[in-house]
């Protein structure tokens, strides 16, 4: 198996997302779109960014396994899931919705994993230039313009939580599920927000941007990377029992959902307890 560091496998999914950046730059016209299964839109940028990851990661790293949102006519041959002990987790474009509406907030979501647990973790908004990374047994690290370093070793990750009225909370939009009765109630204590990225509401908790996040619908290449940002920068990422969120392989849960409940340590416990009726 090829080896590798992990300061070298960041810097090549560095590499990724901004080539990833470039294919929906080059666009001079709002994309069109095709149904997925689930009635959701998929875009060629989608399939065309997964493709260009998916062979680069052939070429550099033949013997880890992939595993991209889209489905590739044409992927180059990589280990499925569970058949080696790497595996590369790909949100191709988060926000395709955004991106054919010309709502200028899309990124690009890549991790790479041990066993159940990223190693390597990045999202990088593509207008911006704005990215999060972090790797295992490091902290966050952020680029671009638009957002400061990372803020939750700061006074959000502090034992006094912020003023109520000040607590930013990132909700999903509730399209095919109902919204949870505590989403309600918190719109009259606390603000909430949602930019139609699952995986940047994530990187919003862990640069201190946002206080927390909670979602429904959402996949393992939504939150693998976004998993590993939060925990590094010293955030609580979980279930929504909270029990621990990434415990299986890839390949046992390729296709089940992940809801999650993440939040600054300042707010962490207030807030999951208000969503359990505690």
């Amino acid at each position: 198996m090829h080896t590798f560091s992990l300061p070298e496998a960041l810097a090549f999914a560095q590499q990724l997302a901004r080539q990833a950046a470039a294919v929906t730059r080059s666009l001079t016209a709002p994309p069109s779109f095709q149904r997925k299964a689930d009635n959701s839109p998929v875009t060629e940028a989608d399939r065309r960014i997964q493709r260009i990851i998916a062979q680069a990661i052939a070429e550099r790293y033949p013997d880890h396994a992939f595993l991209g949102e889209e489905t590739i006519d044409d992927a180059p041959p990589l280990p499925a899931p569970g058949q080696s002990d790497y595996c590369w987790v790909v949100d191709p474009l988060d926000g395709t919705r955004n991106f054919t509406h010309g709502f200028p907030i899309i990124c690009t979501s890549i991790a790479l994993l041990k066993g159940p647990q990223p190693i390597v973790g990045l999202i990088h908004e593509h207008n911006s230039g704005w990215q999060c990374s972090a790797v295992q047994g490091g902290g966050v690290t952020c680029c671009g313009t638009g957002f400061p370093a990372c803020r939750m070793t700061g006074w959000k990750a502090g034992p006094t939580p912020p003023d109520q009225s000040d607590i930013i909370i990132a909700v999903p939009s509730a399209r095919n599920q109902p919204t949870l009765p505590v989403i309600r109630s918190w719109l009259d204590k606390y603000v909430l927000r949602n930019v139609g990225c699952t995986a940047l509401h994530m990187a919003y908790v862990a640069t201190g941007a946002v206080d927390a996040a909670h979602c429904l619908e959402c996949k393992l290449w939504d939150v693998a990377a976004g998993y590993l940002l939060i925990t590094a920068a010293g955030g609580r990422c979980t279930d929504l029992s909270g029990h621990p969120l990434l415990t299986q392989d890839p390949a046992q849960c390729a296709q089940r959902d992940f809801p999650f409940f993440a939040a600054s340590p300042a707010v962490y416990d207030q807030l999951f307890n208000e969503m359990n009726g505690a």
